[in-house]
């Protein structure tokens, strides 16, 4: 079942104030809406998942959100039995956990994406944590690939 698509319908940015001291990022995908979707350029129908991915940064001292990044849209997926998915999802709104872990985790690589560049310009810190330089490590840590 291949993803064929993810398209961003709005994104919203705002910071509230500026907050020095801990913060806390918390990053959370809802799948809003499961529905056919025709695909002329396939020639077939597939699968729609409207979705809302959001950021949002809070402060612990006062505990209050001072800063949130917010991202609407659509996974487009091509699946064989794409009509017992939209069943599954009338019935009890949940989808198949294979086909669930796909569509959170490309809403994660794009929405991610697109929000490092956000929390930049808006001056805070990046959504997720990012790997960086050090002087020197040891040899057991070292990554192969």
């Amino acid at each position: 079942m291949p993803v064929v698509g993810l398209g961003i319908k709005s994104i919203n940015a705002s910071k509230n104030a500026d907050i020095s001291g801990p913060v806390k990022v918390n990053n959370n995908t809802n799948i809003k809406d499961v529905h056919e979707s025709d695909m002329p350029l396939l020639n077939r129908k597939g699968i729609s998942v409207d979705f809302e991915f959001k950021t949002s940064y809070e402060s612990e001292k006062p505990k209050k959100v001072f800063a949130e990044l917010a991202f609407t849209g659509e996974v487009l997926i091509i699946e064989n039995n794409h009509k017992e998915i939209l069943d599954g999802w009338k019935k009890n709104k949940k989808l198949p956990n294979n086909i669930n872990i796909l569509i959170v985790n490309t809403i994660l690589r794009r929405c991610l994406t697109e929000g490092l560049l956000l929390s930049e310009k808006l001056n805070l810190p990046p959504p997720v944590i990012l790997p960086f330089a050090t002087d020197k490590q040891p040899e057991e840590s070292r990554y192969i690939g």
